[in-house]
């Protein structure tokens, strides 16, 4: 019996030695909660890289590291604020009210006319000197 694609996938998985951007990227999801808490706190990042580094937790670089922050916690705190101030939207329709039925009925007043330029290649003499 042959089997099925996920059942594949997570047999590979499990035997297969995992990359050094996954080790990674584990280790700094393993710290993660701390950085954001030094973050909060007012540290540079540069002094919580050292910090981690010097006490063996994480064992990559200083870009690595910035990219993961970057990306892991500053980005997921800007999208959490940006769906806290554009709320979900429902499929329902607003309902309507009487001022939004009012408004549908009254005729549209017309909007002044703005001139705007018009170029005219020969000169009027009048409006000249």
């Amino acid at each position: 019996m042959v089997k099925s694609l996920s059942e594949r996938i997570a047999l590979r998985v499990s035997t297969k030695k995992p990359t050094r951007i996954g080790k990674n990227r584990a280790s700094f999801l393993a710290v993660r909660n701390d950085v954001k808490a030094a973050l909060d706190d007012g540290w540079p990042v540069k002094v919580i890289w050292d910090t981690l580094r010097d006490e063996g937790k994480i064992e990559f670089g200083y870009d690595a590291f910035i990219g993961y922050v970057n990306r892991l916690i500053r980005n997921a705190e800007i999208s959490l604020i940006k769906s806290l101030d554009h709320p979900a939207k429902t499929d329902k329709p607003a309902p309507k009210t009487k001022a939004k039925t009012d408004a549908l009925q009254e005729p549209k007043k017309e909007t002044p006319f703005i001139g705007g330029f018009n170029f005219n290649p020969t000169p009027n003499k009048e409006d000249l000197f």
